[in-house]
């Protein structure tokens, strides 16, 4: 009770297609990350100096003192196709934002972090990271 001739045939030829989809997958994250992530630095955010809250006195003073350290992100498809790279925006562990980017798209996010100590800012596609950084915040 040996294994039919057929059989063999088929077995081999799902080998070799296993083997081609390992070595295409390999190839395309050889060429590195779908997504490449640019930081800025810390700034302060100020809610007084928001044209919105300026428009209303009351409010600005009593907001004259508020302020949150903040963080430029800008996340840019690495890819020339149309496929889109949904993607996540951590800091401290706690989701802050999320998007997507297709075909050397763009997208650009503020996300704010801790004031007076370093926090971790983490973007990552699916299950991997792309981008992991200790930003300083200070106000």
């Amino acid at each position: 009770m040996g294994i039919r001739r057929e059989t063999a045939v088929s077995l081999a030829a799902l080998g070799t297609l296993a083997a081609g989809a390992s070595v295409a997958a390999a190839t395309a994250w050889a060429a590195g990350p779908p997504l490449t992530v640019e930081v800025s630095e810390a700034r302060c955010l100020r809610a007084a100096d928001l044209p919105v809250v300026a428009a209303a006195p009351k409010i600005a003073a009593a907001l004259a003192d508020s302020a949150s350290a903040t963080v430029q992100l800008t996340v840019r498809s690495a890819t020339k196709d149309n496929q889109e790279h949904a993607y996540v925006v951590t800091v401290d562990g706690e989701q802050r934002a999320s998007g997507s980017v297709s075909g050397g798209g763009m997208s650009i996010n503020g996300v704010s972090v801790a004031d007076g100590k370093s926090s971790r800012v983490v973007v990552a596609t699916g299950p991997t990271v792309v981008f992991d950084q200790t930003v300083a915040g200070r106000c």
